[in-house]
């Protein structure tokens, strides 16, 4: 059973989706993504990466770092389903520069779902492309939607953790 545990229902943002709800193969759209400097100064900021690469001389195009891809995918899961969870899983192919001045095409989809030591997963994957339709970035990411088993119940309210894209 579920020990006195719970499952979070609803947050900041509605209910919370449940995992019947996600369905594999479910297109999560498609973004734009305009790379800015500010964008690159803030993941050099977060990640505490200040290879010159990112910061090149005067006249020198400026290359994102590669983890610069990590949140339009998780924005577009976010649009498309109400999740929280745990992070358990990310693969990353870079296959191409990210410059300053860019915009990606961000598109993604749910790819598969699954139940282990009753807990329910998700995956997903997205791909980002420049605007001539080069793949830039491809990726694959696995969330757990709750660390409490699934036999718990859902019930009350926890806190909206995602990050809002207009913030970023």
């Amino acid at each position: 059973m579920s020990n006195g545990k719970a499952r979070v229902m609803e947050d900041a943002k509605g209910r919370r989706a449940t995992y019947e709800e996600i369905t594999v193969g479910q297109s999560l759209g498609e973004m734009d993504w305009a790379i800015t400097d500010d964008l690159i100064d803030l993941q050099c900021q977060l990640d505490q990466d200040f290879d010159p690469l990112f910061f090149p001389s005067a006249g020198q195009p400026r290359i994102a770092p590669p983890q610069i891809t990590y949140r339009p995918p998780r924005w577009l899961i976010s649009r498309a389903y109400n999740v929280r969870g745990l992070f358990v899983g990310w693969e990353m192919e870079s296959l191409g520069e990210i410059r300053v001045g860019m915009t990606l095409k961000v598109s993604g989809a749910i790819v598969d779902k699954y139940i282990r030591k009753e807990r329910e997963y998700i995956v997903y994957e997205a791909v980002g492309r420049d605007e001539q339709g080069n793949v830039l970035f491809r990726t694959r990411r696995t969330h757990v939607l709750d660390f409490v088993e699934r036999t718990a119940p859902r019930s009350g309210a926890g806190i909206d953790s995602g990050i809002k894209p207009e913030k970023i």
